[in-house]
């Protein structure tokens, strides 16, 4: 009997501990789905765990007017680029038009979300931090120059690189993130020159750009 209790003693502490582990280190949640462009680019197809979750959003669930800029009126001809954060919660993407939609697909909810108009532009790359929190992306605006703008998803903040950091003629690209919040590492490079070089700044909030809600978790 004393050897049975041994027994009994050893598997109570293995399970206790176990659960002190579990407790103590957290798995992050995992989402199975994945976004990729249908063929013709009209729409996000979704492929999930989840018979619930639908398995196509297209750009009929678009809306038609933009929340940032009223008055403006989406009538977008594609999908341009899609990506999914690393917590598999979210998948960002643009649309192709004379007005680009830049937007977040919650997909758990398959709720749009706008966060950014690009007037007569394209997004280049999007780039999520490890974290899911923070989205920033590449894009050509009207003028010809590389820029980066950011999303903060936790506040809704949108979010760009300093002016201070730049001029006008600079092209700036996203090249990998730092290592204090919202500090993201850029190269800039002269739009006649073969000497790029890179900077480390911290993504501020723009007084014209106006915080959005946050997408709901």
């Amino acid at each position: 009997m004393a050897h049975c209790r041994g027994r009994w003693s050893s598997a109570v502490s293995l399970v206790f501990t176990g659960c002190l582990l579990s407790t103590c280190s957290p798995v992050l949640p995992v989402n199975p789905s994945s976004v990729t462009l249908s063929p013709d680019q009209q729409a996000l197809v979704i492929t999930s765990g989840d018979p619930a979750i639908p398995d196509r959003f297209t750009l009929k669930h678009l809306p038609a007017e933009s929340a940032i800029a009223p008055g403006l009126y989406f009538r977008p001809k594609r999908f341009g680029l899609v990506r999914v954060s690393p917590d598999g919660r979210l998948a960002a993407f643009s649309t192709v038009d004379h007005h680009t939609l830049v937007g977040l697909l919650d997909l758990a909810t398959m709720a749009p979300r706008e966060i950014d108009v690009i007037t007569e532009g394209e997004v280049l790359t999007f780039h999520w931090a490890p974290d899911s929190h923070l989205l920033v992306y590449d894009y050509l605006p009207a003028n010809g120059y590389h820029r980066v703008r950011g999303y903060d998803v936790q506040s809704g903040e949108r979010l760009v690189v300093p002016r201070t950091e730049h001029r006008a003629s600079i092209q700036l690209t996203f090249e990998q993130w730092g290592s204090q919040p919202r500090e993201v590492i850029v190269g800039m490079k002269e739009q006649h020159s073969d000497e790029p070089q890179t900077i480390t700044v911290s993504l501020i909030a723009s007084p014209q750009l106006a915080p959005l809600p946050k997408p709901r978790q």
